[in-house]
This record gives C-alpha cells, structure tokens and sequence, in this order.
C-alpha cells in the first residue's frame, strides 16, 4: 500500500455562507470602475469554490476556474506581477484537480517565474512545490526534483510555517526519487525523509512527522528487496519507522493511515520471519482489516485479507491447530511488558466498540488466555484487568463476564489452572478495592476461588 494525504476543509455551513456572501459582493462591485476589487473577490471566490465541499468536486474546480480567469484578465502582471501570479498558482492547482496536468504545470512555471521576480520566495517555494507535484504525476521525475530543489532552499526555517513547507517538500522530492524504481533512487529518497525527520517537531508539525516516518518505512522495506546484505537491517529499520509513525496515525484520529501504516508494518514483520514476527504480522494484518471499510477501500482491504490469509497459512504449516486468538495471545505472553501491554490493550479497545460491546471476541480471546496454562496466562490476565480497571463500569462486567463464561467451558485440570491464574492475576495486578470487585462479580457469575 501507497501513502495517502489527508486533505482539511472547512465546516460546509461555514463554506456555503462564504460563497454566498462572496458572490452578493461580487455582484454589487461594478467591474468597469472598480477592476481590482473586482478581481479580488473573483479570486476569492475562485478559491471558495475550489475547496468546496457541496456537489461534484468537479463542478467547484470548474466554476473556480471561470473566477480565476475573471480575476487573472484583470491583473496585469507588468503592474501587478504578485497578484496575477497567485491566481496562476490557484488556477494551476484547479486544473491539476481536473486532471489537465501540462496545463497547471506550465501555469505554476508561470507564477513561479512572476514570484521570483517579485522577490517572494514564500510563494515561490509554493508554486515549485506545486510543479514538483505535477511533474511526478506526468512522469518527469528529474523535471520534478529540479523544481523541489529550488522550493526546499527557499523555505525560511525560522518559521514554524516555513519549517512545515520545507519538510513536505523534502518528502515529496523523495517521493519522486522513489518513484524511480532503482537502489540509487531509493537511496536518494531515504536521504530526503532522514533530512525531512531532522528538521520535525511531532508536536509543531504532527502529520508531517507521522507521514514521514511512513515513508522512511515503505522505502526500507523496498530496499530490504533488493540488498540482500542489508535485508535484515533495512527490515527491522522499517519496523521502527512504522512504529513510530503509529505514535502519530492513532485508529481514532487517523483511521485509515492507521490501518495503512499497520498493514505495511506486518508485511515487515513477515518478511523478518520466525514464529513471533509472523504472529505480530498477524495482529498488524487483523488490525488493518478490522479497520478498513471493503465498500470505500477495496483495494486496501484486499491487500490486507490477502496478507492476513497468507500469514495464517504460514503459522498454521509451522503450529497446528490454533487460532488467530490463540496466536495473539501467545504472541501477548511471549513480548516484554511495555510490547505486550499496548497490544492486548489495543485489541481491547477494538473489541469493546463492537456491537455488544465485541462480547462473542471478548470469549474467544479469554477462552485462549486462559488455555495458556501457568505463569503464561497470568502475564495476559494481568494485562486485561489492569486495562478494564480504566474504563467505565460497564465495559468491566462485560469482559468479566466473557472471562467467566470462557471459563466455565474448560474442564478438570485446565480450568483449575485457568482460575488459579485468574486469582493471582487479580491479586497481583489490582488494588484493595479492585480486588473486591472483580472477585465479587465473578463469585456473583458462579465462579468460586480456587
């Protein structure tokens, strides 16, 4: 899977009364006497229309586009250089939207030239930035890195703003380096994202900082494919950049990059090999499906099943007979605290926002804890106490409950073992009035001490 950008808007009641008061303006302000207002507020417009969020993307670009033209016949760039390059910046970004990428790139060529002139090198960074973009999308990579050559020096870094600008164009410069396809291209663009993580703050610049340690992932991954001597160094590289990029693309604020960066994450764990990097990959891949939407990702899904599949059948070839849930959970039991801890509590989390609060899963994955048998399944029982213990009531019964009824299917041995794990866990994880609880919930269920 490919990186994906998120794009903002603003609130559409917001946007739909600036179009309207725009257009009112508009109308009032007589074009033969007052031309640069005039060609202010078409601009203006333009750019309302462009973002947009009501009716056909298409249709906003296109009635843009007339604006743009209006205020562009106005200004006139012997006079007004800075004005009339902006909205050929703007228009080019439009055309870009429309798919007429020769068209936007020989307009933002022109904004770029007229802001240079101007001595606006903000602006003119956006502008070849803006080229950058659309010469990797017609093919032309080397075209495309001259002009974030020329962007990523005209950046002032002394701005928080100007920082920001210049990281996103280091990363888009090594976007059009990897899309080259050979080491040396790889190489090049490892080099702009560890130039681009250099100058990031995850709190000033969040997304930037989550998307670059992606993509310093997706190429480590790629160069792991064709350096074999480096394979395992590239891979495990890869495993650290995707995690860390995890810290940033959470499934609730970034959803989908969440689940893209999860996928891309268990494809570098199975490439690592071995019984534990396959039941890691295999959680990245649960994950990832779980979260996707089949109806409004299909490929991403896809790709996601097609991996979770193939994980299993290799786990299955080398452990017999077991479950996702009894992977998961011996994967749980097998990692040091700190790993193991932000595993089962995220695969809780994901459960309880489930119909039924997830209660058929919640079984499933307790019925597996408490088969693991000693001093293992006290390491994940501690794990889901300790986890409920921070939520609401109501999320504690349930999965007390799913505990409870998982329990009661073993038999003889296994289940004396189960509880008696089960007890200490409660007595080692938990507070005097946590104890209390949980042991009088499921003394109140039938469950008796061992």
């Amino acid at each position: 899977m490919s990186d994906q950008a998120i794009r903002g808007s603003t609130p559409a009641p917001d946007r739909k009364a600036i179009i309207a008061d725009l257009e009112k303006q508009l109308r009032l302000v007589p074009r033969t006497s007052r031309p640069h207002e005039y060609a202010v507020l078409s601009y203006r417009l333009g750019l309302a229309h462009a973002e947009s969020p009501f009716g056909s993307p298409q249709d906003g670009l296109r009635k843009a586009l007339a604006n743009f033209d209006e205020a562009a016949a106005i200004f006139d760039p012997r006079y007004e250089p800075v004005e009339h390059a902006r909205v050929l910046n703007a228009a080019g970004a439009a055309h870009r939207g429309l798919g007429n990428r020769a068209k936007a790139a020989e307009l933002f060529a022109q904004a770029s030239e007229l802001f240079d002139n101007s001595d606006r090198d903000a602006e003119q960074a956006a502008a070849q930035n803006n080229l950058g973009l659309v010469r990797t999308e017609l093919g032309d990579l080397a075209g495309a890195v001259e002009a974030f050559d020329v962007a990523a020096d005209l950046f002032d870094t002394s701005t928080p703003e100007g920082r920001r600008g210049r990281v996103a164009t280091l990363h888009n410069r090594g976007q059009a380096h990897a899309a080259q396809g050979t080491e040396a291209g790889l190489e090049a663009a490892l080099a702009d994202y560890e130039e681009a993580r250099s100058d990031l703050d995850p709190d000033d610049a969040p997304y930037h900082y989550g998307l670059v340690h992606h993509s310093i992932g997706t190429t480590c991954s790629a160069l792991a494919t064709i350096n074999p001597e480096q394979r395992r160094d590239f891979l495990l590289e890869a495993v650290r950049a995707f995690s860390e990029s995890l810290q940033i693309f959470s499934r609730t604020a970034f959803p989908y990059q969440h689940a893209l960066a999860m996928h891309n994450l268990g494809l570098a764990y199975a490439s690592l090999g071995g019984l534990t990097n396959l039941r890691r990959a295999l959680a990245c891949f649960e994950e990832a499906v779980a979260i996707l939407d089949p109806r409004l990702h299909a490929d991403g899904w896809s790709q996601a099943f097609a991996s979770l599949e193939r994980t299993e059948k290799q786990l299955n070839e080398q452990v017999t007979g077991m479950s996702r849930a009894d992977h998961f959970v011996n994967l749980a039991a097998d990692l040091n605290r700190d790993d193991w801890a932000q595993l089962v509590k995220d695969r809780l989390t994901r459960y309880f926002a489930l119909p039924e609060s997830g209660r058929p899963q919640l079984i499933e994955f307790a019925l597996a804890t408490a088969k693991l048998g000693e001093q293992r399944g006290r390491v994940v029982d501690e794990t889901i106490l300790t986890t409920i213990m921070e939520m609401h009531r109501e999320v504690q019964e349930v999965t007390l409950d799913a505990v409870w009824e998982a329990h009661r299917t073993l038999d003889g041995p296994q289940r004396e073992v189960a509880d008696r794990e089960l007890d200490q866990s409660i007595g080692d994880a938990l507070g005097g009035p946590q104890r209390i609880f949980v042991r009088d919930h499921l003394m109140g269920l039938g469950w008796e001490r061992p």
